[in-house]
């Protein structure tokens, strides 16, 4: 038995919470013997299995890159706290759930960056693996390549000393092609102990390939007053701009149809049908709308096909049509119906996320919610016709109103609804909009004669992202955020009513590394020795930890959340295109 299992059953499972998150042996995984293959990717989640494999994209890769004979790829995610401190105290190290292999004796560690908050636990993870942090102290060494993706790596340069190369885009086709290169350069000569080796092969990744990143390639100078004055290449052949790769082709052979079943329940338990990529709305406030442009449709043949395979391989009694807007699809009702049809009678449902605010949205969730009618989510973000139009949102409150009686009319009970505080130019009448408009639907829902039916309504702060329209707004100051929140509180008193905040200081720390610089991974490092970790969970963010980083590193963080940028600044992100 491997020495990691043998351990792992005898001294650790049954002291951890939910050991299924630690076991592998799931459903339709892949399990490759390391002797079969050239090249073995780990693909690490720097979050815990349950939301790890509730992620389409590391469905995508890990069905991509083991359709490949001579690659494999195996999953890593962070452990929880409880099992972090017994691997530590076992000295165990980050393993793969597939052969229960070292991370470190993968040839490549891939980690996904979804959100800013999760840059300490990719921190944590190489050092649970036993791979040094920083980039340079790698070269010389036989540690693994130590590449990045996701919507994150657009604008990830507080981690630039950590990670070799940051793929940008599209990643089932881009991971492909580095893949290749690395067994090609490993076939002809093992990087074994040489830096200029493993510099030489990122070096020609990144003057060959579309979206490859390496940023120990730029040099970035700072004037006195710690603003950017230039960011420029340091080595002949790479791009001064960096742009994103885009799989024109969405109908392509290795979609999962066979994807892992979680042993334990996760996130989003249920087949996931991707209908679209892009999105055509243009919301100045929505990054995903920009990094994943241009839209494009997959076939009505090619998804039915799709979903067929994935039930029969799984299954699971949900289909979720998914995309950032799945409303506006072009088929969609189509799509619908030819579902229906194949599935209805299997009782399998069918979920749509993204809906529009219109009597569309309510139209086409009556036909797929026949088996199981769950709750309605319309993303409103604002009340406010004027601060409407400056986030380019299109909605109009009788739309939203006629969709709403609509729901209510038709047998919903639950109604989800989501807005932001903080959004440029807002006003103290923005806000009181908002608790208007809640009380207007929680009206229409009294109307409808149904005392059970409810409103959930989720508040966010609004944060400043890279590539947007509005990446030169600064955050709005943390005791504005309090004093709205506590505002709306005091104003929503109905039962039917749930509010649910977003907590102003976790949003202060992501607004903090989502516009921040190169000055900031010091920072990064210093915070993941005082203990910072899973900053994205409410029980384990420490703000006071964080402060205590900055204030060590001469650094304040209300300067990165706060500065607005003028448009003759160079911003951290110049150098990544999402174009």
């Amino acid at each position: 038995m491997n020495d990691i299992r043998k351990i792992l059953e005898e001294e650790i499972l049954l002291r951890v919470r939910k050991p299924g998150r630690y076991i592998g042996g799931e459903l339709n995984v892949v399990r490759k013997p390391p002797e079969d293959v050239d090249v073995r990717m780990a693909l690490a989640f720097p979050d815990i299995y349950d939301i790890g494999m509730s992620h389409f994209g590391l469905k995508v890769l890990y069905e991509v890159i083991n359709r490949l004979p001579w690659a494999a790829a195996e999953r890593t995610f962070a452990p929880w706290t409880d099992m972090e401190a017994m691997m530590r105290e076992k000295k165990v190290p980050l393993y793969t759930l597939e052969n229960f292999l070292p991370v470190r004796d993968c040839d490549i560690v891939g980690f996904t960056l979804q959100y800013e908050l999760s840059f300490t636990n990719v921190l944590n993870m190489l050092d649970l693996a036993g791979i040094p942090l920083r980039s340079e102290e790698r070269l010389a060494t036989d540690c693994p390549l130590v590449i990045a993706g996701g919507p994150a790596a657009f604008a990830a340069e507080p981690l630039h000393e950590f990670i070799d190369l940051m793929l940008l885009g599209d990643g089932e086709e881009i991971v492909v092609r580095v893949l290749e290169e690395y067994r090609r350069w490993k076939s002809e000569q093992p990087f074994g102990a040489s830096a200029e080796r493993k510099r030489g092969f990122m070096r020609h990744l990144a003057s060959t390939l579309d979206g490859v990143y390496v940023p120990a390639f730029y040099e970035v100078r700072y004037s006195d007053g710690g603003k950017i004055a230039s960011i420029t290449p340091t080595e002949s052949g790479v791009p001064g701009v960096v742009e994103k790769n885009v799989l024109s082709n969405l109908d392509y052979d290795e979609y999962p149809t066979q994807p892992i079943l979680p042993l334990i329940d996760v996130v989003h338990d249920r087949y996931m049908l991707e209908v679209m990529r892009g999105c055509t709305q243009g919301c100045r406030f929505c990054q995903a709308g920009i990094l994943y442009r241009p839209r494009r449709e997959r076939s009505i043949e090619y998804l039915v096909d799709k979903a067929r395979k994935g039930i029969s391989a799984t299954g699971w009694e949900e289909i979720s049509l998914t995309s950032l807007s799945t409303g506006d699809f072009g088929h969609l009702d189509d799509l619908v119906e030819r579902l229906i049809g194949l599935f209805g009678t299997r009782q399998v449902s069918i979920s749509l996320s993204s809906l529009r605010a219109d009597s569309f949205s309510v139209s086409i969730a009556e036909k797929v919610q026949t088996i199981k009618k769950t709750g309605l989510t319309f993303a409103v973000e604002t009340a406010s016709p004027r601060l409407r139009k400056v986030i380019n949102k299109h909605i109009y409150d009788e739309e939203l109103l006629e969709a709403v009686r609509e729901a209510f009319a038709k047998g919903w009970k639950l109604l989800k609804l989501y807005f932001m505080i903080g959004l440029p130019t807002e006003r103290p009448e923005d806000v009181e909009a908002i608790i208007d408009l809640i009380y207007r639907i929680s009206d229409e829902c009294r109307r409808a004669g149904d005392r059970r039916g409810g409103i959930n309504v989720s508040i966010a702060c609004f944060v400043p992202k890279a590539h947007t329209p509005f990446q030169w707004e600064g955050f709005h100051p943390l005791q504005e955020f309090r004093d709205k929140i506590g505002y709306i509180r005091s104003r929503i008193s109905r039962k039917s009513i749930k509010l649910a905040f977003h907590e102003p200081d976790r949003s202060f720390l992501e607004a903090v590394f989502a516009r921040g610089d190169r000055r900031l991974s010091k920072v990064l490092l210093a915070a993941w020795k005082l203990g910072c970790k899973f900053d994205y969970w409410t029980e384990e963010f420490d703000l006071d930890l964080w402060r205590k980083a900055f204030d060590a590193c001469g650094l304040d963080p209300a300067e990165f959340a706060y500065r607005e940028f003028g448009y003759e600044d160079v911003l951290p992100w110049e150098h990544l295109s999402p174009r």
